[in-house]
């Protein structure tokens, strides 16, 4: 959102934010967001670049990736 080319946290919690609205407790969402970040941040900078959001994508199923079930 700041178009500086790197998904970061925040901005991943606001677009997931955007799509589930308060079907989950923001405590939920944001250790879901935790979570693919770390995962998916294979640089470990905390952020993600274009490649490593690709990636992720192509390599896992987004809607599994982001249930409450892969949390515990």
């Amino acid at each position: 959102m700041d178009r500086d080319g790197y998904i970061s946290n925040g901005e991943l919690y606001l677009v997931l934010k955007q799509m589930v609205g308060n079907n989950l407790k923001d405590q939920q969402l944001q250790q879901i967001v935790d979570k693919t970040i770390m995962e998916a941040d294979k640089d470990g900078d905390g952020k993600l670049s274009f490649e490593e959001f690709t990636q992720m994508v192509a390599s896992t199923d987004i809607v599994k990736q982001m249930t409450l079930e892969d949390l515990f």
